[in-house]
């Protein structure tokens, strides 16, 4: 109030902060009551961060080298935390905002924002009513209309940063209405999509994808969340561990069940039976309201009928890897099959392919009918037609099965490779696949199927030397055989695959083997009357006979071979029996029969009808360079060992290109030349060592 000072009057106003008119005058007395300031409240509801946590080290490296540059932005810092529910999205992002939590004094907010699922995500404008109320707006003071409480939103955040954190968000749609105002806030949304949406309206946007832990911090989660005294012994842990495949739900869920297991006084390593066998594998990851099968459950019946169709497809695949060409196959379009990459169900996993983590793929499997679904038949019907375009390239052997006599179907056909080492090197990452589907046609009684899968696959296996594989597959492919029982031929045809395969390793048991299947070959292919099978299981027999020293016996099964061929035409059937006459001529010493021989069966095969036979000339050439080396004449080797070389290179048969090689190089330091000789010698062992060959050791000892 004014205060009398000699003649003048001072006006002063003191006491308080004062919001609204103020009146000065003379002789007025002013009589003001304190009313506090509106504030904005600073919000508290980040959850707890968890009490254990492990890894991520890459992701949170990545995340505070984002938020170091928040000073400079003009735009709140969105980041996106991507990841198949269960791989700890939620924790990684609590972990991360409590270490920022100091920075951000105006508060946190945080919203989950599918509470009920997947098919019910949270309505963002119930979620901005709440936020509202929380930043100090009592509920009669809110805006009505949605655009006038986002207005009100966009106030309220612009005074000062703050942490936001979008839990479990299922469409963009929920996150733009939340955004804060002030730019120096940050957003992290998390989520099973990609979220490309608010990417493409927020360039910046740093996005994250969680995927499986490492061995180290399975252990470490493992060891924390069981307990010490709880962990069972280096093995059951292991089979544990592998069974979990890195999933941090799984990990927590079986380290709490062995601690249970430890209270109760049983032994933990219990749990690694349990878990080793997919059938209860997800019934023993289920502790009170945490469970891997709900999680994923929860994912499955998110989806549309088409990606939920081809999920349980993938369910029915024999292993959880596989090619995006199979899934498109068995999804009919590539629509569906994106969807299950935008929520994770599918990963990357190089080029042409993708995987399902091995508990999706349990789950995947248990929701579907693998005995009974038409995608069983789809995908073995490709594995197949796969091999079976690979094998038309590698060879042109007679075959034996309907895949064989059929017209290819659209987008099957082989010619899409070069030749036969491009078809080699793209059947290459589905050879387990390959020998998986064989197991699992035999297994669900699709005998035909598997019988015909181990004759297409004969050629891969035979040039890429996988013997173990190969005599699986065409022992399985004998049983189914014999199973199908209206087909006299095939036992035979699966005799003689089976013979062929363990006649080509060539271990100590292994020529006792193959002359015991070759000659049930012969028995039941003469039964049969099927001239083509009699010839091959001879000429098998005299093979064993050579390779054992024999070269007269040899001779005689060959002769014998040529005459089972009599009045069928049979040029290719030909040609590899002159090859193999002139070898056991060789053998005998009877060294210009055995050259004549050996090059009239390279013209046979240069002059196939169709198209020559590159890697037959080139071992014709090979064991013609031989013969001379026997008969002395090395002036004549060299020539056709160069020619068989170049002819081998770009076939896909590691092993005989080797073969060839350390001849090449044996013969070239004969003649003083080291160095050519040597480089030979150091191809020779890439290529053993590429074929998984014992011969490696034997090429490197040359070198040194």
């Amino acid at each position: 109030m004014g205060e009398r000072m000699g003649d003048e009057i001072r006006n002063a106003i003191g006491g308080g902060t004062y919001h609204g008119p103020v009146l000065q005058g003379r002789d007025v007395q002013y009589h003001h009551h304190h009313h506090a300031a509106l504030k904005v409240r600073a919000p508290r509801q980040l959850a707890p961060e968890p009490d254990v946590f492990v890894d991520r080290h890459p992701v949170f490296t990545e995340l505070e080298r984002a938020a170091a540059g928040r000073a400079a932005r003009s735009t709140p810092l969105i980041v996106a935390l991507t990841g198949l529910g269960g791989m700890g999205k939620t924790a990684t992002a609590l972990r991360w905002l409590h270490r920022l939590r100091r920075h951000f004094p105006d508060g946190q907010l945080q919203a989950d924002m599918s509470p009920h699922g997947h098919l019910a995500p949270l309505d963002p404008h119930s979620v901005l009513q709440g936020f509202v109320q929380e930043l100090g707006t009592r509920a009669d003071e809110r805006p009505a209309g949605q655009a006038a409480l986002e207005a009100h939103y966009r106030s309220l955040t612009a005074r000062g940063p703050l942490l936001v954190l979008l839990d479990d968000v299922v469409n963009v749609g929920q996150v733009r209405p939340l955004l804060p105002a002030h730019p120096g806030s940050v957003v992290v949304v998390t989520s099973r999509m990609p979220l490309t949406a608010l990417k493409a309206r927020h360039p910046s946007m740093l996005s994250l994808t969680l995927g499986s832990l490492d061995r180290k911090a399975s252990v470490e989660l493992f060891r924390a969340v069981a307990g010490e005294d709880a962990v069972p012994g280096a093995t059951a842990l292991e089979s544990v561990l592998a069974a979990c495949g890195g999933y941090p739900l799984a990990v927590r869920i079986a380290a709490a069940r062995a601690g249970e297991l430890y209270g109760f006084g049983e032994d933990p390593a219990e749990l690694a039976r349990e878990l080793g066998d997919h059938r209860t594998r997800l019934e023993a990851l289920e502790v009170d309201d945490l469970s891997v099968p709900q999680v994923l459950g929860a994912v499955h019946l998110s989806l549309a009928d088409g990606p939920a169709a081809l999920y349980r497809a993938l369910g029915a695949h024999p292993t959880p890897e596989f090619s995006r060409d199979l899934v498109r196959r068995l999804a009919g379009n590539d629509t569906d099959a994106r969807t299950l990459v935008r929520e994770r169900v599918l990963e990357p996993a190089g080029e042409g392919r993708v995987r399902m983590h091995r508990l999706v793929h349990d789950h995947a499997r248990s929701v579907g009918t693998a005995a009974d679904e038409p995608a069983v038949d789809r995908l073995l019907d490709w594995y197949l037609r796969r091999a079976a375009a690979v094998e038309r390239l590698v060879s042109d052997r007679w075959r034996y099965g309907p895949v064989f006599t059929e017209p290819e179907p659209e987008g099957d056909s082989g010619s899409r490779f070069a030749d036969a080492g491009e078809a080699l090197d793209a059947f290459e990452p589905d050879r387990a696949n390959a020998v998986a589907a064989v197991r699992l046609a035999h297994d669900l009684g699709r005998y035909a199927m598997a019988w015909q899968l181990a004759e297409a696959l004969r050629g891969f296996f035979f040039r890429r030397k996988y013997h173990r594989d190969w005599i699986e597959v065409c022992e399985l492919g004998l049983k189914a055989a014999g199973a199908c029982g209206d087909d006299a031929l095939a036992p035979a045809r699966m005799h003689y695959e089976l013979a062929f395969a363990h006649a080509d390793r060539g271990d100590a048991t292994d020529a006792g083997t193959a002359g015991r299947h070759y000659r049930e070959a012969l028995r039941l292919a003469s039964a049969a009357g099927h001239a083509r099978t009699e010839s091959s299981a001879l000429e098998g027999l005299g093979l064993l006979a050579l390779r054992e020293g024999a070269a007269e016996e040899a001779a005689e099964h060959f002769r014998q071979a040529f005459r089972a061929l009599d009045g069928l035409d049979h040029p290719r059937g030909r040609a590899l029996l002159t090859f193999h006459l002139g070898r056991a001529h060789a053998a005998g010493h009877r060294h210009q029969e055995a050259a004549e021989l050996l090059l009239g069966a390279r013209r046979m095969f240069a002059e196939l009808p169709g198209r020559p036979d590159r890697f037959n000339e080139a071992k014709s050439l090979w064991h013609h360079a031989r013969a001379r080396l026997r008969a002395d004449r090395p002036d004549e080797a060299l020539p056709g060992l160069d020619e068989a070389i170049t002819l081998i290179t770009g076939c896909g048969a590691p092993k005989e290109h080797a073969d060839i090689l350390l001849d090449r190089g044996d013969l070239l330091a004969t003649q003083g030349k080291r160095a050519e000789a040597e480089a030979d010698w150091r191809q020779a062992v890439d290529l053993y060592e590429q074929a998984s060959s014992a011969l490696a050791m034997k090429a490197r000892e040359r070198l040194t």
